[in-house]
């Protein structure tokens, strides 16, 4: 016979997880009524609560939103089996044994919010094995805070009778993002780098995974920063509007939350442009979207000043610089107009500095020349070779 605490009933059992050898722990088995809410307690009957039951919540028409307790150490297969309105799972790293089938069939869980203690990620790994549809990891780490996406995946196989054999096949590339969770880790640079396989799978998942790395950027590289802020900007017009479907379509428990952080996003790092913000502005004044229009005018307005801004810089270096590059060429003239300008010599007669020059040149090399044929020269205003100069 169950006992019961509040809306929970449990069993009362040996707890195999302390090695004391009086230690009885609690195992949840249901409750008595539905709820759209659930908060499992660390205690009931005051003792640990350390395992759930297969089957305990599950065909639970109503349940949103489950919490679990740091207590608890395992969770028994389909125990959260067929709950269509379920759409977050909250829990920690001290699951151990997590079975088969606990989130099969929950077609609209997308948040699993897991707190790291113990840098022990076997319930992560565990979870994403259970399901092949694409789910939202929030961890809460020792150092900080993460988001991770993880698309979701067909796997599917034929079987060949003809040449007795079966040929298995992976579309879209949520199995190699599930790859990068290990036991006691996750592959963060390997998670960045599968960015570019689900640009042409799934363009709508490319979008949140670049958003949600850089508004919460654990252990994320320059190099990969820079990638998803191009992503965004190059795609900008489309991103928008995603967003803003988002916001009117997901109601999900934090969703609509989240789309708005991912638009600030945009509108912050100065991604929205005149000319990628129109489809957007006219989807969210469509549905009077008061909000999304005044954060899109906003982050376009920025965009222009800063743009506005670099204009006017640039500007004033090329004024800069063609003030130098004049200056520069006053100066060049002034030389020349005077190494050119007329010098009276002793004689009385009036010659040109290059004349000078020219002489003093023929009389240092010793080479004879006509007095007559000088002053003609000189006249005339010879054009010295380069080779003379």
């Amino acid at each position: 016979m169950p006992l019961r605490e509040g809306v929970f009933l449990y069993e009362k059992e040996k707890d195999l997880y302390d090695k004391s050898a009086d230690a009885f722990c609690a195992v949840v088995t249901g409750t008595v009524q539905e709820r759209r809410f659930l908060e499992v307690p660390e205690t009931l009957g005051g003792i640990p609560v350390r395992k759930i039951a297969p089957h305990a919540f599950s065909d639970k028409k109503s349940l949103k939103v489950i919490s679990f307790p740091k207590s608890l150490r395992a969770v028994g297969a389909f125990a959260l089996h067929k709950c269509p309105q379920l759409q977050e799972i909250s829990l920690h790293d001290g699951i151990l044994d997590f079975h088969n089938g606990v989130v099969r069939q929950d077609s609209r869980l997308r948040r699993i919010r897991l707190t790291i203690h113990d840098h022990n990620y076997t319930v992560m790994r565990d979870i994403l094995s259970d399901t092949d549809a694409r789910l939202c990891f929030c961890l809460q780490l020792p150092d900080g805070e993460a988001r991770l996406l993880f698309p979701g995946y067909d796997y599917s196989f034929n079987e060949n009778t003809m040449a007795r054999t079966i040929q298995f096949s992976i579309l879209g590339s949520g199995m190699f993002y599930r790859e990068c969770v290990r036991r006691k880790g996750i592959g963060w640079r390997e998670y960045d780098r599968l960015f570019s396989r689900v640009i042409p799978d799934d363009a709508h998942a490319a979008a949140e995974i670049a958003a949600d790395r850089l508004l919460y950027p654990y252990d994320l590289s320059p190099v990969h920063a820079s990638a998803y802020e191009e992503y965004l900007s190059r795609h900008a017009r489309e991103v928008l509007l995603q967003f803003t479907d988002d916001i009117a379509a997901d109601h999900t428990a934090g969703g609509e939350e989240d789309a708005y952080r991912r638009l600030r996003l945009m509108a912050d790092r100065g991604l929205i442009r005149e000319e990628t913000a129109d489809p957007a502005l006219r989807a969210a004044t469509a549905r009077h979207m008061t909000e999304v229009c005044s954060i899109i005018m906003a982050g376009r307005e920025a965009t222009f000043k800063d743009l506005r801004s670099v204009r006017k810089d640039d500007r004033l270096m090329l004024e800069e610089e063609d003030e130098t590059f004049w200056n520069t060429d006053r100066e060049i003239r002034d030389v020349e107009t005077e190494e050119t300008s007329p010098v009276r010599e002793e004689g009385g007669e009036s010659t040109c500095r290059k004349d000078s020059s020219y002489k003093s040149y023929i009389s240092n090399t010793g080479e004879k020349s006509n007095n007559n044929d000088i002053n003609d020269k000189s006249d005339k205003s010879p054009v010295l070779s380069l080779d003379d100069w």
